[in-house]
């Protein structure tokens, strides 16, 4: 599943917040999640961000049975300069469940502003449900993003 959002924003002040461990936890606590823990390592052409956030989910009934809804999503994003802009990938882990949730990602200008877009996969590892459990995932990670990339355009505006 994919998500896009435009930015009226130059490239360089969108990847500026974007590479702001405060600014994403702050965005992460004020979108309702529990706790959030950010670290960036800058290296110029490259960048690396590990997060670890404690969320609430309302699951389905058949998922219920299954997660609990207090999970811990560890995020591990590496991005690299391409071209005017960057791409990277993401790996998303959730503390003690077989779900694995991979993207892959790009900022780059376009026009006056930017495009941010963003393409989720997940593998769950779970017999008779793993389906279910994979779509129910992406549709909450693709939504996740929507809500992230929105506070980002409120917090620039």
């Amino acid at each position: 599943m994919s998500v896009t959002m435009q930015f009226d924003q130059d490239l360089d002040t969108v990847w500026a917040r974007l590479q702001d461990p405060d600014f994403r936890v702050e965005r992460s606590l004020a979108l309702g999640e529990l706790s959030a823990d950010c670290e960036i390592e800058d290296f110029g052409d490259s960048l690396t961000v590990a997060m670890e956030r404690e969320v609430t989910r309302e699951l389905p009934s058949v998922l219920a049975k299954v997660f609990n809804p207090k999970q811990t999503l560890n995020f591990q994003e590496e991005w690299q300069a391409d071209g005017d802009g960057w791409s990277g990938t993401m790996q998303i882990t959730i503390k003690g469940q077989p779900v694995v949730i991979s993207a892959e990602m790009a900022l780059q200008p376009q026009g006056g502003g930017c495009e941010y877009r963003v393409s989720h996969r997940c593998k769950a590892k779970i017999p008779l449900v793993g389906g279910k459990v994979e779509k129910f995932v992406l549709s909450q990670t693709d939504d996740g993003a929507v809500a992230e990339l929105d506070y980002l355009k409120k917090a620039l505006a």
